[in-house]
């Protein structure tokens, strides 16, 4: 019986891992591309870990599955909201398989919280709430695999990488996902997924030094435990570029004259500040960031409430939506006041669109595209989906919060931002040596599923790629979709909005 594993390493580049194979840091990782099969992954748009690994998960768009970022947009009230696991309007390939009969082993898929029913087991990965009581909190099914986290020291995430002993805590969290992955892997499952996602964080954090470094090693090293004749699909949800100059959308769209905030007494002394660390090159995040870890939570909440930066996550409380034309989230996502707008609607979109095409910086384009959404998605999503896709340039961050000048050198704690284009590994005793040209992340599913001789589903997106595989793929024909078993609307979850917070997505 063929068995499968899925590994998820987010943020995995090759022109990053490659350096390393070079320089010999990453034996392990080294072999398995000498031996297997390599391509370039394209993600979805924009590239972001939320809805990406879900988008791979189902072979489906973000249309299709109706969520396009950590945060939803309620176009009639302005409200911003979170989405859960439950909010993907899409069966996931460990559905078909259980449908199937194949026992599946699903662990730390960013928004799957809370967990769902399957043929095995699923631990839910970045989503679910960091200060969960294992006891009771079902972050995991069943509920033996509940009780069986604390044998592995499980913990849900790191409060901060950057604070004394962060990195430390990030490496475990690595190591205990690796630990269970391999007791795993001796309990007989057909399919098996495990997506490592701090190593993301820590790329974004620390960029390509020796923090990051840290994370691949020991990544490698547990490589090199995993069973040769295991078929193994090694992939990411985007990659990584470094970032040197950040575009402020919001900040163009309030100069424009389309985009109304709630004004506050502080915002022309903390613009002073901000501007006065500006030019003496410190973030003004990264100095936020330490402040928040040094002064008493009072005096921080006063601070960052009086000004400059507005980051992402206070949008909701100070975008005037009634008054606004559009609005943007980090990474790309513009959205419409379609209310407002009217019957003008049509013709401010592609005005908007042609003035963002013609931005330039210094003789450079920001964005590598500017595009209407039904012409980056389909499905019966799209009405819900941005009005507007900003891709960036290589180099270029889109920042969604708001600072004093549009174009600024860094906004954020990131040192290292998304990039569309990931990687791709397939190897195990049955995959020929060899590279591919550049594949979609929506292919992975229906490779999946065909690999185990199972019927892919008529509604998936992506196409499966036969080529690594000696013996090609069998055809067991297509299926009807299955329903979701389960659906529910974004909700206002302070507890994810902090820890995106955290992590840099909503400064």
């Amino acid at each position: 019986m063929p068995r499968v594993l899925t590994l998820g390493l987010d943020g995995a580049a090759w022109h990053k891992l490659d350096r390393m194979m070079d320089d010999g840091a990453l034996p392990n990782l080294s072999r398995l591309v000498e031996e297997g099969t390599r391509a370039p992954l394209r993600t979805v748009k924009p590239p972001v870990t939320c809805p990406a690994w879900r988008c791979s998960t189902s072979g489906k768009n973000p249309g299709k599955v109706g969520v396009y970022w950590w945060l939803n947009l309620d176009r009639e009230s302005g409200q911003i909201t979170s989405p859960d696991a439950r909010s993907f309007d899409t069966a996931d390939v460990w559905d078909y398989l259980s449908e199937a009969d194949h026992r599946c082993a699903v662990v730390n898929v960013p928004m799957t919280y809370p967990p769902s029913e399957l043929n095995g087991t699923m631990v839910a990965g970045f989503g679910a709430p960091f200060e969960v009581d294992l006891d009771d909190d079902p972050i995991a099914y069943p509920a033996e695999m509940q009780s069986r986290l604390d044998e592995y020291d499980w913990q849900v995430g790191v409060d901060d990488v950057n604070a004394p002993g962060g990195v430390e805590e990030a490496l475990d969290l690595m190591r205990s996902r690796f630990e269970l992955l391999l007791d795993l892997l001796e309990e007989g499952y057909d399919y098996v997924h495990l997506t490592l996602f701090y190593i993301n964080v820590l790329q974004h954090q620390f960029g390509d030094g020796p923090e990051t470094e840290r994370g691949w090693r020991l990544i490698d090293e547990y490589l090199g435990k995993l069973p040769d004749d295991l078929t193994k699909i090694v992939y990411s949800d985007h990659g990584h570029s470094n970032i040197e100059r950040t575009f402020v959308v919001n900040r163009y769209l309030l100069d424009e004259g389309y985009l109304s905030i709630e004004s506050r007494a502080g915002d022309d002394v903390t613009g002073g500040v901000y501007s006065l660390l500006q030019r003496a090159g410190v973030s003004p995040r990264t100095a936020g960031a330490v402040a928040r870890r040094l002064l008493p939570k009072r005096v921080y909440e006063r601070i960052v409430e009086s000004g400059y930066p507005i980051p992402t996550f206070e949008l909701a409380t100070r975008v005037n939506w009634e008054e606004s034309d559009a609005v943007a989230l980090s990474q790309g996502p513009i959205y419409l006041n379609r209310d407002r707008l009217g019957d003008d609607y049509e013709r401010f979109r592609r005005e908007l669109k042609t003035e963002l095409e013609s931005v330039t910086v210094d003789g450079a384009r920001p964005f590598d595209d500017v595009a209407y959404a039904e012409d980056v998605y389909e499905g019966e999503h799209v009405d819900d989906a941005p009005d507007l896709m900003l891709t960036a340039a290589d180099s270029w961050e889109i920042y969604g919060g708001v600072t004093p000048s549009t174009v600024e050198r860094q906004v954020t704690s990131w040192t290292s931002g998304n990039h569309p284009v990931g990687m791709l590994l397939v190897h195990g005793s049955d995959v020929t040596a060899g590279e591919l040209s550049t594949q979609s992340i929506l292919d992975v599913a229906p490779t999946v599923l065909r690999y185990l001789d199972c019927p892919v589903p008529t509604d998936l997106d992506g196409e499966a790629f036969a080529e690594p595989f000696r013996d090609g793929l069998p055809d067991p024909g297509t299926r009807a979709p299955i329903a979701p078993s389960d659906g529910s609307d974004a909700t206002d979850d302070d507890e994810l909005k902090g820890r995106l917070e955290d992590l840099g997505y909503l400064e």
